[in-house]
């Protein structure tokens, strides 16, 4: 297997290639590129270390099987569908459904419409699925 590793180097080195390893740790070439909420200090998602109060959310998208994550600097309870938005920034039209707890049915994904409206948490964090609208009836 480090045979085949160090084939694939080399042939990648004789092309131009810079080789990533899978565990490779980002450089600040890379974090240039981020979306600016995910640049925060390591800090601010780390409780105890920082009295700045951060929401972790994890989120979702039909274009990639890896979520996303973003930090939004509200309390968990205070972040409003609009700071989700915010946070996100595509364009287009798309639908929000978050993971929340249903007295009556347990684990569900709850579909939040209003701007205003206060997202579910779960867990001390949000789970998110954002979803392209087609023009669907809801």
């Amino acid at each position: 297997m480090d045979r085949l590793l160090t084939l694939d180097s080399q042939r990648r080195q004789d092309r131009g290639e810079e080789f990533k390893s899978p565990g490779r740790r980002a450089n600040s070439a890379d974090r240039d590129s981020w979306p600016q909420s995910s640049k925060m200090a390591h800090s601010l998602s780390s409780p105890g270390l920082d009295t700045t109060v951060c929401t972790k959310v994890l989120y979702f998208t039909d274009r990639s099987l890896t979520p996303f994550l973003i930090n939004i600097p509200k309390r968990l309870g205070e972040v409003t569908l609009r700071d989700f938005k915010v946070a996100v920034d595509r364009h287009g039209s798309f639908r929000y459904h978050f993971k929340a707890l249903d007295p009556e049915f347990g684990t569900v994904k709850e579909e939040v419409f209003q701007d205003g409206a206060v997202v579910p948490g779960w867990e001390g964090k949000i789970v998110a699925w954002v979803e392209e609208d087609h023009g669907e009836r809801r």
